[in-house]
């Protein structure tokens, strides 16, 4: 036996395994850097979907909650008037009505006993022991979740659905003088709730196992489905700060990343127990990136075999005499024929003449014809009719440059399959010459639906930013159009009230009982008020001075009206000179004063600041409004909006809607900047540009 001497083993083993173990290194890296970069972000977005969909959820509930509770408090208000039984009933009826979640709502007297509710159920009923009336008496009150009682039966009498569970609303309502009546409390269906969570929840196939629950103060499940921990886990999460996103170990030893938020209704008496927890498997949202991962080992597993198999080839060359060069290149070229048959873009080889001289199995399956049938055949087959008879003077160009590889078509050419299908390909070419022989290769990628894809991106872009446009249209025609019913048919019905309230008092002036006189004068203030309120309506809804004046002059006269409530804050207007008595079209001025009328709002509301400067510059074709302050700034995570706040989301909207550009971030020197800028495209090609 022939013994291999060391450099022959170096080059028989090391050589060819020496490319394969570096390519497992590498991939060994990849998937190591895949792991860490791509799960630690899938990781931080789970984390963020977990915590936003807790917060949502909590918003949605808190805001229905108060919502109810107002209503249910406006319904009291009527007990302080002389209203009859039965229009006080069918008030009742109508709130009823407009929300899904309401399933009985009821006032009783000061003993218990219902005097009036919906549907006519339970009237004449005492609830005294009722804890919807015990806790009721003493202020709002939020009671949990309980399955129907006395009204089960009344229910089913009057033909209505009896829900599984109620949640109960209370609050003591007043007579005319202030002395407490009784009680006027809501059932809510438990149903109502659970639709909260689906909402949140989304479509089942984008949930990724993600979970919602709302809970009371000892844990109890009420709605939703319970995160799979120990109990223990769940209530040292409850008595947690809000907001943090815990990782734990459920049941079966699985990871779940678990977020809880209070439902705690804003600017709302009533309070809650209640809390949302969020929940969703770590493995589902890291499912993405162990797909990679196995995609990963997969392909570099193939890549270093192959390169494996080339350093075969190769060595084999190196440690065999060179006689046997012949044999050498004729397994290198069954490697190579075998790399080209194995690739997935499709190889095209031509002569100087447009004749075929490869075709592989890639583009055999792209263009629909047999590779052993295009051998020999014209160029001309797989291009569009529009190209034909065009691609010879350019190969023949290409061929006699000095380049040896170059993009077709800025990267991207036709082509046309068996059937007629026309294809979008991305495509290279580069020329060898083999014994004397020109030879032109051609590496094509079928990108048809990509360009697909992206032409329909951008005509559903151009679509989105045209709907944008015609709802702010819309919400102005709108907006105009009840300003003026407000103006003319509501403040003048008012005027007219007020007239004839005051010519009646004189003529009875004499005859009225003390009592009488404080009524008089009570429904007097409340005429005045409505009057106050239809002209402060009048001004949210149509700035001032914007149509007649302008942006300059209207928005001084929005800052002017502001001082009173800015306290602190100084309020500053800077036009630039030139600017004062420009005017801009009509929809620009409409939504450049709204976009400046919310950012101010926001600096007075969250910015601490003491000083907001509004600037306004600009040409006939061209405007920049910028509104800053020196306050708290607005951080980076919070320019693109937060969940339940659409102020700036509703600015790009209308900046989106004309065509401008809105940008909102913090400040170098500390505090908020927003700007936006708008120009017409004559303006835009003359190269105007906004201050920054």
């Amino acid at each position: 036996m022939p013994t291999i001497h060391r450099p022959d083993r170096v080059l028989t083993w090391v050589l060819p395994l020496l490319p394969a173990g570096v390519a497992l290194l590498l991939l060994a890296l990849v998937v190591l850097t895949a792991d860490r970069i791509v799960g630690g972000e899938l990781k931080l977005r789970a984390s963020q979907r977990v915590e936003q969909s807790a917060d949502a959820l909590a918003v949605e509930v808190s805001r229905m909650l108060a919502r109810r509770t107002a209503e249910v408090d406006l319904l009291g208000v009527l007990a302080r008037t002389d209203i009859r039984r039965d229009a006080w009933r069918s008030q009742l009826q109508r709130i009823k009505a407009s929300s899904s979640a309401y399933v009985w709502i009821g006032a009783t007297d000061a003993s218990g006993v219902v005097e009036v509710a919906t549907d006519g159920l339970l009237e004449g009923v005492s609830i005294a022991t009722r804890p919807v009336f015990t806790n009721g008496r003493h202020g709002a009150w939020f009671g949990s979740l309980h399955p129907p009682v006395a009204l089960r039966e009344p229910l089913r009498t009057y033909g209505l659905p009896v829900p599984t569970d109620l949640a109960d609303i209370a609050l003591p309502i007043f007579d005319g003088e202030g002395r407490q009546r009784g009680v006027i409390a809501a059932h809510l269906d438990a149903h109502h709730f659970n639709g909260l969570i689906q909402e949140v929840l989304g479509p089942v196939e984008g949930r990724r196992f993600l979970k919602l629950a709302i809970v009371d103060g000892d844990g109890r499940v009420m709605m939703g489905e319970r995160p799979d921990v120990p109990e223990a886990d769940l209530r040292s999460l409850l008595v947690g700060p809000p907001g943090q996103v815990r990782a734990v170990a459920d049941l079966n030893g699985d990871t779940l990343l678990l977020a809880h938020r209070p439902i705690q209704p804003a600017d709302s008496p009533l309070r809650t127990n209640w809390q949302v927890v969020a929940a969703q498997p770590l493995n589902a949202a890291l499912s993405p990136v162990r797909q990679l991962e196995r995609s990963l080992v997969a392909w570099g597993g193939a890549t270093a075999l192959l390169i494996g198999l080339l350093g075969f080839a190769v060595s084999r060359r190196l440690a065999h005499p060179f006689s046997q060069s012949e044999k050498h290149l004729r397994e290198q070229g069954e490697v190579l024929a075998a790399v080209i048959n194995s690739a997935s873009d499709a190889v095209i080889s031509v002569d100087d003449k447009g004749r075929i001289t490869l075709f592989n199995p890639a583009a055999a399956h792209i263009f629909g014809h047999a590779a052993e049938q295009m051998v020999g055949q014209p160029l001309d087959v797989l291009l569009p009719p529009s190209q034909r008879g065009l691609h010879l003077s350019y190969l023949q160009r290409f061929g006699e440059s000095k380049s040896t590889t170059r993009p077709m078509g800025v990267g991207r050419v036709g082509g046309v399959r068996a059937d007629g299908q026309l294809l979008e390909l991305e495509a290279s070419i580069s020329q060898i010459t083999v014994r004397g022989r020109r030879l032109l290769t051609a590496i094509l990628r079928d990108v048809t639906e990509r360009v697909r894809d992206e032409r329909a991106l951008k005509r559903y872009q151009s679509e989105l930013s045209e709907l944008a446009r015609r709802l702010l249209d819309q919400e102005k025609q709108t907006t105009r159009k009840l300003a003026q019913t407000l103006h003319d048919q509501l403040g003048q019905t008012l005027g007219a009230i007020r007239l004839s309230f005051d010519a009646l008092s004189g003529l009875v002036a004499d005859h009225l009982s003390p009592r009488a006189r404080d009524r008089e004068r009570k429904l007097g203030g409340l005429i005045d008020q409505a009057i106050v309120e239809v002209r402060q309506a009048l001004v949210a809804l149509r700035p001032p001075l914007l149509d007649e004046a302008g942006l300059p002059t209207a928005l001084d006269n929005e800052m002017r009206a502001r001082s009173a409530e800015a306290e602190l804050t100084r309020l500053r207007l800077e036009v630039a000179p030139g600017a004062q008595s420009l005017r801009w079209p009509a929809d620009v001025e409409y939504a450049a004063f709204m976009i400046a009328r919310e950012a101010l709002a926001n600096a007075l509301l969250h910015a601490q600041a003491s000083e907001v400067v509004v600037q306004i510059d600009g040409t006939p074709g061209w405007l920049s409004l910028q509104v800053s302050d020196d306050g708290v700034g607005l951080s980076p995570e919070m320019a693109g909006g937060r969940p339940g706040h659409l102020g700036i989301v509703g600015m790009r909207e209308r900046a989106l809607a004309i065509g401008a550009r809105m940008e909102a971030h913090k400040a170098a020197g500390g505090g908020t900047l927003i700007s936006l800028k708008w120009g017409t495209a004559k303006a835009s090609n003359s190269g105007l540009h906004g201050v920054s």
